[in-house]
């Protein structure tokens, strides 16, 4: 440490290399830890070909003693019931996101519960904060100058939600995570009444088996989400269970398995009454007018009727058809044209850039998020990226271009077009 504080080089990146974060500690006797910021536990080998996807997280800085350190996660604290009720602390943690780091400042839980009660106060007092309303929660986000995005949940009994089903439960929060949204998970605590938390990451899941015809989603199969619960802590893993008879979507801590042998890090099981989510709430930007269902609907359209017409080839010439994956997300374009592009194209450098110049030069000015609709096979090799404008409603959804990442996808996409089936913009190849 003093050699760090000296400024030797070396030693300010060994501690960085070390370093796993911070925690606040507040005089509030009940809840004593305020803002708090834990790196990532680095993943398991036997978790390679499966990573943790953890979008929203950003960086962090800290200056101890003259010497910087960082570390990488998204913050969170204990509910202290005064200014910031679990709806709050959830919102707080969302408004971190790496999404918003161009945006705005970081309001504190006061301001949310201040920004809830503005304009849906309900003859409510603001303090103490008993919780708040779905109402308020989105009354607050649009109070940040950004917009609430609310999904319902799909399972119902006598015309009420009681949960959601685990295939639209895990592809809904993945998508989200993954365009770099943390999801605001709002339903019940066994009898203990309404709960709500945030999910800030996902483990991700082996490439489906898709039969040959079929159409799957390529998250809908996710186990495990990462939550901050400011009942137990940061980043803690969920598990995603369904209920036998209702087939609804319940979640349970599931810790990993202990690595220690030291007696002294032995946990003590604590019980925790099992959360059913009805709701997800997103804060996204106010440009991003497309709503996620459209996105997925679309994707849904596309992918359907390309694999009728695979379907169809394969017949004609007896050979095996082929099951399709589906994925959707909102991005920026400038991350799609760095990062996306890069992981997917980043084998072939002269591809790459290729691609990237037709997507600059030949397609017209696109918006800054772009809603990406990704169709491949079920061994996770893309066929096709279709670019969506996000500027406008669900009732015009234009699509800027479409990147054809296989030879037959091109003629396929033109032939859909001729007979009238959808207008998928520019053709990129990146074959």
């Amino acid at each position: 440490m003093q050699s760090a504080a000296s400024g030797k080089t070396n030693a300010i990146r060994r501690l960085n290399k070390h370093y796993l974060g911070f925690i606040v500690i507040r005089p509030i006797h009940a809840a004593p830890l305020g803002r708090t910021v834990m790196r990532w536990y680095p993943d398991d080998e036997r978790y390679k070909s499966t990573p943790r996807v953890v979008e929203p997280a950003r960086e962090y800085r800290v200056h101890l003693a003259g010497i910087l350190l960082t570390v990488k996660g998204l913050a969170w604290q204990q509910q202290d019931t005064g200014v910031g009720a679990c709806a709050t602390i959830g919102l707080w943690t969302m408004l971190h996101s790496s999404a918003f780091d161009d945006h705005h400042a970081i309001p504190t839980t006061a301001d949310i519960t201040r920004a809830a009660h503005k304009r849906a106060s309900l003859g409510t007092r603001m303090f103490p904060s008993t919780g708040l309303t779905l109402h308020q929660i989105c009354e607050a986000v649009k109070e940040q100058n950004l917009a609430p995005v609310i999904s319902e949940g799909d399972i119902q009994n006598a015309g009420n939600v009681i949960g959601f089903s685990k295939e639209r439960f895990a592809a809904s929060c993945a998508s989200f995570i993954r365009s770099g949204y943390p999801v605001l998970v709002i339903g019940k605590l066994g009898e203990l009444g309404g709960h709500a938390v945030c999910a800030v990451g996902f483990r991700s899941c082996a490439p489906p088996e898709i039969p040959e015809g079929r159409v799957c989603l390529q998250d809908s199969d996710v186990e495990y989400l990462y939550i901050h619960d400011d009942n137990i802590g940061p980043s803690v893993r969920f598990k995603i269970s369904t209920e036998p008879n209702s087939g609804v979507v319940t979640l349970s801590p599931d810790a990993p398995p202990q690595r220690s042998k030291n007696p002294r890090f032995d946990r003590k099981e604590k019980h925790y009454n099992q959360f059913t989510p009805t709701q997800l709430l997103v804060a996204v930007h106010n440009d991003l007018r497309t709503s996620p269902d459209k996105l997925h609907g679309s994707g849904i359209m596309v992918a359907s009727t390309v694999s009728r017409v695979l379907q169809t080839l394969a017949n004609q010439t007896n050979t095996p058809g082929l099951g399709l994956a589906l994925s959707t997300r909102f991005i920026k374009l400038a991350g799609y044209l760095t990062n996306e592009l890069a992981n997917t194209l980043g084998a072939n450098p002269k591809l790459l850039g290729q691609v990237r110049m037709a997507l600059a030069e030949d397609v017209p000015p696109m918006s800054l998020h772009i809603g990406v609709v990704r169709i491949g096979l079920d061994n996770s090799t893309p066929l096709i990226d279709i670019l969506y404008d996000t500027t406008d409603s669900d009732r015009n959804h234009p699509v800027y271009a479409h990147v054809a990442y296989s030879s037959f996808m091109k003629p396929l996409i033109a032939q859909l077009e001729k007979v009238g089936v959808g207008e998928y913009g520019v053709c990129v190849e990146a074959f």
